[in-house]
């Protein structure tokens, strides 16, 4: 083999790809980004799923604070700064029983973050947390929304007796 051929071979073997090759490529990665997203926008706005929600509870929710938790429980991983933990909520100078907004520091505050223990199994297994939905002052009421980290939300409206799954959203 001459010196001339041996360097057309070790050319031939570092071919660069075609045009064609590369829009194959790019076209192919594409369509899989494309697909990857298609389930996140399948998902019904934050706003949609509280709505659905209100709709399945005969109307009970105040679907504008439920669009806001669930929006934040998935964009921050926690419920808005509306809510306080109990503990908190203590620390404040709250007394279990009381009107939470009884406590100047709190008016306007919320119960949740709080563990929800799920004794009764009427949710599927793992580990909950519960904010109250619908305060306006005086005792606690019955409606809550009850999460988990893994992205489960559901709602009550009649202290856990029953519950009404959340869908995923946006």
């Amino acid at each position: 083999m001459s010196s001339a051929q041996a360097a057309g071979s070790k050319l031939e073997s570092c071919r660069f790809p075609s045009p064609p090759d590369k829009i194959v490529k790019t076209t192919s990665l594409l369509l899989l980004l494309a697909a990857l997203s298609l389930p996140a926008l399948a998902q019904p706005s934050c706003a949609d799923a509280a709505a659905q929600a209100n709709r399945q509870s005969g109307n009970k929710l105040d679907t504008a604070e439920l669009s806001d938790a669930l929006l934040s429980l998935n964009r921050d991983g926690r419920l808005p700064d509306k809510f306080v933990t109990k503990r908190q909520a203590q620390d404040a100078g709250w007394k279990a029983g009381r009107s939470l907004w009884s406590v100047p520091a709190l008016k306007g505050k919320s119960i949740g973050g709080d563990r929800f223990g799920n004794y009764e199994k009427r949710l599927p297994a793992g580990k909950w947390q519960e904010a109250d939905l619908n305060y306006k002052g005086g005792k606690r009421g019955a409606y809550r929304l009850v999460f988990s980290k893994q992205g489960l939300r559901y709602v009550s409206v009649d202290h856990y007796n029953n519950f009404i799954e959340v869908a995923p959203c946006r």
